[in-house]
């Protein structure tokens, strides 16, 4: 039986999914289940969607007709339930001990890209994070750089505000997007591993890869908790 998530009262030391004692706030039981019906197995395609049968370096044909600009995508965890209502409770709620069984899941894999010079967030508009009280992105880049030894550098600023992008198809995304994103000179010669929570098109990730690129940075690759399996057109 599920744990009410959305309660304000949820325990210190238990799972947020079932309730058993537990520190991490995810037990090894509610783990294995995410394991089962989350975990994303098997090559994933640079846009960090999975790709039966694709050899490493390949291209699904997604990112064949549309290249994205950074050179790997990495994510272990498709954005199914119950994952994705943990990452809601969290995002839309701020559940503290839903933050500690992410951070617990985010950090229990190495670092994907040992050249790394540092982890950038994807950052919300000013806007949204004040009304959320946080940045979700930049939470998790904080705790992934603690485990990964990596400075977390906000190289990216958000230009404008964007309408919500949940239940939108890939195309209004990218319109959207553009010119969201400008980067810091900071930017030049560096190797970013960009963080976010979720990827869903890949939409706004694109988007800070080009400002990211436009500002000189040498690599950028991708690093996301979940990834939405079906996108839409």
């Amino acid at each position: 039986m599920f744990f009410d998530l959305f309660r304000d009262d949820v325990p210190r030391g238990r799972c947020v999914l079932c309730a058993r004692p537990d520190d991490t706030g995810l037990c090894r039981h509610c783990r294995r289940e995410l394991d089962l019906h989350c975990a994303l197995d098997g090559p994933l395609c640079r846009c960090a969607l999975p790709a039966p049968g694709l050899a490493p370096g390949d291209l699904c044909g997604r990112c064949l007709r549309q290249p994205p600009g950074f050179s790997a995508g990495y994510c272990h965890w498709a954005y199914r339930f119950p994952l994705d209502r943990l990452i809601n409770a969290y995002k839309h709620h701020e559940r503290l001990p839903v933050e500690r069984a992410l951070e617990a899941l985010a950090t229990a894999a190495p670092l994907p890209w040992p050249e790394a010079d540092l982890l950038c967030p994807l950052p919300a508009h000013w806007r949204r994070r004040w009304v959320r009280g946080f940045d979700q992105a930049e939470r998790l880049a904080t705790a992934l750089a603690a485990h990964w030894r990596r400075p977390v550098v906000p190289l990216l600023r958000r230009q404008r505000a964007t309408r919500p992008q949940q239940g939108r198809s890939r195309a209004w995304r990218v319109r959207s997007l553009r010119h969201a994103f400008r980067a810091l000179p900071a930017s030049r010669g560096r190797r970013v591993l960009l963080v976010d929570d979720v990827i869903t098109t890949g939409a706004s990730v694109r988007a800070a890869t080009h400002a990211l690129r436009e500002a000189g940075a040498e690599e950028v690759r991708v690093w996301a908790l979940a990834r939405t399996l079906d996108a839409g057109p």
